[in-house]
């Protein structure tokens, strides 16, 4: 484990292949991030910027603004990208912006957040390891929000099985000691016309109890030295593939 803590993050990467994890977190080889990568941290940041101010103002930045932090977050982090040979960085750019502006004017006003980007550390008895992580948006009515950023519209039942939402659902319940109304994602759909969804669900305590067990047998998994390649879809995409074929 990264310091004796683990996120959903590096939970997520273990379940998907325990060696990519092993490559990232214990070996610290980290690779530079793909566009698609650059692309959500970038809308995620500016996003971010509006929603903390909006707080206080209870108006969001103009448009034009808003696609003006997206342009400058993007500028900062496309000099790490690698790209695809068929892909375009200024291709890639203009869709970011195409997004947060369909973003911007169908889901932003709707929105009046509570909480943004809040970092947690959960401790649990009996145990030596804490679940750290960050809320990237709550609103005024107790909606927990995560934003993605995809290629193709996301299945209605991603968000319903999503870790990571269930994961928010236990910080926000211990951090606060509230209930959530729901979880969403809001979902940027880089189509060539984009698209916006809101996958809405919630989480019971059954499936807390779930996560919990995951996430415990996980831990014992890495502590134990348990790394192996685990062949799927990704594999094309993993940026230690070269590593894991020398394996």
């Amino acid at each position: 484990m990264n310091n004796n803590h683990l996120s959903v993050t590096q939970l997520k990467m273990y379940l998907r292949c325990p060696l990519q994890y092993k490559f990232r977190y214990l070996d610290g080889l980290k690779i530079p991030p793909a566009s698609a990568l650059t692309l959500g941290k970038s809308i995620h940041s500016a996003l971010e910027v509006n929603y903390v101010r909006k707080i206080k103002t209870k108006d969001d930045l103009p448009v034009k603004q808003l696609t003006d932090l997206f342009s400058d977050f993007w500028d900062s982090g496309v000099k790490e990208t690698v790209f695809e040979e068929d892909e375009k960085p200024g291709q890639v750019k203009d869709e970011g912006i195409g997004l947060i502006s369909a973003y911007h004017n169908q889901v932003s006003p709707a929105i009046q957040p509570k909480i943004v980007e809040k970092e947690f550390e959960l401790s649990f008895q009996n145990v030596d390891y804490t679940l750290k992580g960050r809320l990237d948006l709550v609103d005024s009515q107790d909606i927990i929000i995560d934003h993605k950023t995809t290629k193709r519209s996301m299945p209605e039942d991603n968000a319903a099985k999503d870790l990571q939402l269930t994961c928010y659902a236990l910080a926000y319940r211990q951090t606060f000691g509230l209930q959530e109304s729901a979880l969403r994602f809001d979902v940027m759909v880089r189509n060539k016309t984009p698209k916006i969804q809101q996958l809405s669900t919630q989480r019971s305590q059954e499936d807390i109890d779930r996560f919990l067990k995951i996430l415990a047998y996980v831990s014992k998994a890495i502590k134990t030295g348990i790394f192996y390649p685990n062949e799927n879809y990704f594999c094309g995409m993993c940026g230690y593939k070269e590593l894991c074929r020398g394996w």
